[in-house]
């Protein structure tokens, strides 16, 4: 009877705590939600204010000093060829400063029509003048090595890629990784065939959906995406209101489940 009432005891004392972590949860995921669809909709705002269809290459905190903190993060390189892309940026986005930490060992930098070589006497030298954070780019270097870049601002995952017919060589906005199912609106995946990584990729079969080595996009990674019409893509990754509120969806979940043991 003894240990009954003790587990009792205890199952009582978690539920209260899980009580009180939804209430305080429910105090600060709403209100922090709606302040976060709040920036993101003030940014999109600005850009249509500014005429910009798709929005130029503005990274989100550019606006102001209070907007977003920056973060500090590396890109682990290979000897060779590397297929890159950034999702943040430093306000000098000239190829000298994004590629200081390779100095040396980089050679060359190319995207989709453009490219850039190191020479020793002049620098970066050809038509890459600043790197762009809607563009993936093949960087080449001498040895294995890490491009990394100081207060750099985080790019807008909402961002809008223009894209022609045919391949394009893209970023993908996000830190983290996303099932390209998932990543790619339904609408545009009807018109993609196919989507090429660095040593990976995977085709549109249609009804039997994405098949090959490629299953996730990954932040730092760049893509060359194969489409028939011209269109715009803008990633579907979720906000942060949604990632907040799926959190929130499961503590309670979790609460719930606890109590009723």
């Amino acid at each position: 009877m003894a240990v009954k009432r003790t587990r009792s005891i205890q199952t009582a004392q978690l539920c209260a705590a899980l009580q009180t972590l939804i209430c305080l949860c429910t105090s600060f995921v709403m209100p922090y939600s709606a302040a976060a669809e709040i920036i993101v909709d003030a940014h999109r705002s600005m850009d249509e204010h500014a005429g910009n269809a798709p929005p130029s290459d503005s990274i989100l905190g550019s606006g102001g000093s209070n907007s977003h903190e920056t973060i500090d993060y590396c890109l682990q390189l290979h000897a060779g060829t590397n297929l890159i892309s950034f999702y943040a940026l430093p306000a000098d986005t000239s190829v000298s400063n994004v590629m200081e930490s390779l100095l040396g060992n980089a050679t060359s930098i190319t995207a989709e029509s453009a490219a850039a070589q190191y020479d020793e006497t002049a620098g970066w030298v050809g038509n890459i003048n600043s790197i762009s954070p809607r563009s993936g780019y093949w960087v080449t270097l001498k040895n294995d090595d890490s491009l990394c870049l100081n207060d750099a601002i985080p790019t807008d995952p909402n961002m809008a890629y223009e894209l022609h017919v045919g391949r394009n060589l893209i970023s993908f906005p996000f830190q983290g990784t996303m099932d390209i199912g998932d990543a790619l609106p339904d609408q545009f995946e009807s018109i993609t065939t196919e989507i090429i990584g660095e040593g990976v990729a995977a085709s549109n079969t249609g009804g039997e959906g994405w098949i090959g080595s490629l299953t996730d996009f990954e932040g730092g990674k760049g893509y060359w995406i194969t489409v028939t019409e011209p269109t715009i893509l803008v990633y579907d990754i979720p906000s942060p209101s949604s990632m907040l509120a799926m959190g929130f969806g499961i503590v309670v979940v979790l609460g719930l489940r606890s109590c009723r043991e």
